[in-house]
């Protein structure tokens, strides 16, 4: 973990009332949120963060818990 700052445009959609946006799965990866037989775990807790109007902070939680922001972030 700790790569660099991907950054991409995707699409709010609504799933039967609940809005979602779809996370890159080779990114996911990358950071070991995909299992060895590559698919993505049912049970993965997520940490979302409102910051500011328009403005959401996803992170991926751990076994060491909500991983600290990067300087540039804080």
């Amino acid at each position: 973990m700790g790569g660099p700052a991907l950054s991409m445009f995707r699409t709010l959609r609504d799933h039967d009332g609940t809005p979602l946006v779809a996370l890159d799965k080779d990114e996911l990866e990358m950071d070991g949120f995909v299992d060895s037989e590559g698919e993505i775990p049912d049970d993965q807790p997520m940490h979302i963060q409102r910051l500011s109007d328009g403005a959401w902070l996803v992170r991926g939680v751990t076994e060491d818990g909500i991983p600290e922001l990067p300087e540039m972030f804080r």
